[in-house]
C-alpha cells in the first residue's frame, strides 16, 4: 500500500512536468513519497543533506531509504509546499493546474490512511502530550495539572473509570475520545453490570471533511467489540446515524446498537477540593453539592465549562454576611452595590428594588420599608 501512495505522488509530478516549468533545484530534491511520522503529508531529503548525512555520521542513504531514515532525516510537508519548491507558478491558469493536483493527492492520503485502535488511562499525560489545534480541541497542550480530575476519578472506590480511546497512525492521532465506565454491584456474590458511554469524539483537522462521520462510525463500532457490548451510548450518535444513512439508506441494525446520546449514570469525585485546576469538559461538567459529576445542569453548584484550569462557580456570597448561597436566592442592590441574601435585604417598594437591610428603615404607620438615604 505504502509503494502504491508513492507512486502516486511521483506520477502526478511527473504529470505535472509536461505543464509547470522546474524549479531550478527541482533535481536536488531525493526519495518524494509518504510521509513516515505523518501519513497526511508528504516527506523527501536533498541531494546536499544526503551528502552531509553520509560525510558526518557515515550514514549512507542508498536508492531504497528505511523507514527509520525516512522518519529520522526526511523533512514531511504538505503537498502543496512541496510542489511549489518543485515548480516556478506563473500563471493562474499553471496555480490551477498545481491546485488541482494537490487536492487529488490530499484526498487520496485522506481516504487510505491506515490506522491503529489505541486505548489509554493516562488522561491527563495524553491530553498535556496533544499537539495544540490539530483537532478542534480547546484543552490540546494544557498543563498537565488541568487535567488531574480525571486521575482522581480512576484513583478514588467510586466504581468509574474513563480512558482514551481511538485511532493512531504512526505518532499521529487522527481521532480520539473519552470512554466512561460505571460499575454496578448487583449482589453479594460479586456479580456485577459495566455501562459505558462515548463521550465526544474528536477528528484530525484533515480528515474532518473527508472521514469525521466515517471514523467516529468506526470508533463506536470498534470499541462495542472491544468490549463486546450490545450497546453503547455515544454522544456522537446524530453524526454517526447520519452517516449510517447516507451510506446505506437506512440503519434499522444501527437502531438496536445505541440508546442515547448523553451519559446516563454520575460520577462521584469526592475530595475534588484538593485539587487547585480543572478541565473544560464536554458532556460530564456539573458538580452538584453531593459531589457528583453529571449532565444536569439544575442542582450544579460548580461548572467545568472554563479552557484555563479555572471553574464557573454557581454558588455566590452575600456580600454582608458573608454566608454562601445559590446565585438565584441571591438579590442584586444597585444602590448599595452588594449582592444581599433574603436575610440581609429588604424591598423598598417606592423604589422598586432591594437595599441592604441595615439602610432600610421600618415605617410602622404605613407598614412599609423606606431608604435611609432617602429620609432626611
Amino acid at each position: 500500500m505504502k509503494a502504491q501512495k508513492q507512486n502516486i505522488i511521483l506520477d502526478s509530478i511527473n504529470y505535472l512536468k509536461i505543464f509547470l516549468p522546474l524549479h531550478k533545484e527541482f533535481n536536488t530534491f531525493k526519495h518524494i513519497g509518504q510521509a513516515i511520522s505523518d501519513p497526511l503529508k508528504v516527506s523527501y531529503i536533498s541531494q546536499g543533506k544526503i551528502n552531509g548525512i553520509k560525510e558526518n555520521t557515515g550514514v549512507k542513504i542508498g536508492n531504497r531509504p528505511t523507514d527509520e531514515q525516512r522518519n529520522k532525516y526526511f523533512t514531511a510537508t504538505s503537498i502543496e509546499k512541496l510542489l511549489k519548491k518543485l515548480f516556478v507558478i506563473n500563471t493562474s491558469e499553471e496555480s490551477a493546474t498545481m491546485y488541482d493536483v494537490v487536492n487529488k493527492i490530499d484526498d487520496y492520503l485522506r481516504q487510505n490512511i491506515e490506522y491503529k485502535y489505541f486505548i489509554t488511562d493516562d488522561v491527563s499525560g495524553f491530553y498535556h502530550n496533544e499537539p495544540e489545534n490539530y483537532n478542534g480541541s480547546c484543552m490540546a497542550g494544557k498543563p498537565k495539572r488541568y487535567f488531574e480530575l480525571y486521575d482522581h476519578i480512576n484513583k478514588i472506590d467510586n466504581d468509574v473509570t474513563v480512558k482514551i480511546v481511538g485511532f493512531k497512525t504512526q505518532d499521529l492521532t487522527i481521532a480520539r475520545g473519552l470512554l466512561w465506565c460505571k460499575t454496578y454491584k448487583l449482589n453479594q456474590e460479586g456479580k456485577t453490570n459495566k455501562v459505558y458511554f462515548l463521550d465526544r469524539i474528536y477528528v484530525h483537522s484533515k480528515l474532518q471533511n473527508a472521514s469525521f462521520s466515517k471514523l467516529q462510525f468506526e470508533l463506536f463500532q470498534t470499541i462495542r467489540k472491544h468490549y463486546r457490548l450490545d450497546k453503547l451510548d455515544v454522544f456522537n450518535k446524530g453524526q454517526i446515524e447520519s452517516y449510517l444513512v447516507s451510506k446505506y439508506g437506512d440503519m434499522p441494525k444501527f437502531s438496536y446498537k445505541t440508546d442515547k446520546k448523553y451519559c446516563s449514570f454520575c460520577v462521584d469525585v469526592s475530595g475534588y477540593e484538593d485539587l487547585d485546576s480543572y478541565p473544560y469538559m464536554d458532556t460530564l461538567k456539573y458538580i452538584d453539592d453531593s459531589d457528583l459529576l453529571n449532565v444536569e445542569q439544575e442542582d450544579a453548584i460548580i461548572i467545568l465549562d472554563q479552557t484555563n484550569g479555572e471553574y464557573t462557580s454557581k454558588e455566590c456570597t452575600c456580600d454582608e454576611c458573608g454566608y454562601t448561597f445559590d446565585e438565584d436566592d441571591l438579590q442584586y442592590s444597585e444602590i448599595d452595590n452588594q449582592d444581599l441574601c433574603s436575610d440581609c435585604r429588604e424591598y423598598i417598594d417606592e423604589r422598586d428594588e432591594y437595599v441592604n437591610s441595615m439602610n432600610a428603615l421600618y415605617n410602622e404607620y404605613t407598614g412599609y420599608f423606606h431608604y435611609s438615604g432617602d429620609i432626611r
